[in-house]
């Protein structure tokens, strides 16, 4: 897989909801073959305007981490990868070798 370019598409200040949260950072990550935002909420009571954006890292580096820590079972060997080509009934597919 190819590397993300990772940048801050939008800081948003918002309505407070249900936590407090009243500062939205918009993550945009591009890659070949995907592309994708995510946003990431703050209180900005709590930090200081050029802190904001490092606070906002952080977190989506702990949304990061937790994803990686809930989905680590799911990652397949490259034997189960090709014993799944192997027995794809799928018409035209051919196994890679």
């Amino acid at each position: 897989m190819n590397m993300f370019e990772i940048t801050i598409a939008r800081i948003e200040v918002i309505l407070p909801n249900a936590r407090g949260e009243d500062i939205r950072l918009t993550f945009q990550f591009e890659s070949r073959q995907t592309s994708f935002t995510l946003p990431i909420f703050l209180k900005s009571c709590e930090f200081d305007d050029t802190e904001i954006v490092r606070v906002a890292r952080s977190q989506l580096h702990d949304v990061f981490a937790q994803l990686c820590s809930q989905c680590e079972d799911w990652q397949l060997t490259e034997d189960e990868r090709r014993e799944l080509a192997r027995i794809s009934v799928r018409p035209g597919v051919k196994a890679q070798e």
